[in-house]
């Protein structure tokens, strides 16, 4: 399985709602997410790769980490990490960053 790459996020009751570019929205629900976590990536521009921060969510069940990474998701990367850290704090995940 290869790394999936978030495209819309959303946060509601008790689960995160992940989009991978397709019309089919993932369903996590906080008790299945083991952490998640501030990161480095790189992303390639025209003939140079520059760094771009990233939050991987890893999933109980899954072998990869589900990644948003900044300037690939549809809404603001700021507000994505706030609504994250909120959402760790409330159901008790860990979020190291």
């Amino acid at each position: 399985m290869s790394v999936q790459y978030v495209k819309q996020f959303n946060a509601d009751a008790g689960e995160l709602s992940l989009n991978f570019g397709d019309k089919y929205w993932k369903r996590i629900p906080a008790t299945r997410i083991s952490s998640i976590e501030k990161s480095e990536g790189t992303k390639k521009v025209l003939f140079i790769s520059k760094p771009v921060e990233r939050i991987e969510i890893h999933v109980n069940g899954e072998d990869k980490p589900f990644i948003i990474q900044e300037g690939a998701v549809k809404d603001d990367y700021s507000w994505i990490k706030d609504v994250l850290k909120s959402f760790a704090e409330k159901y008790k995940v860990s979020y190291n960053e």
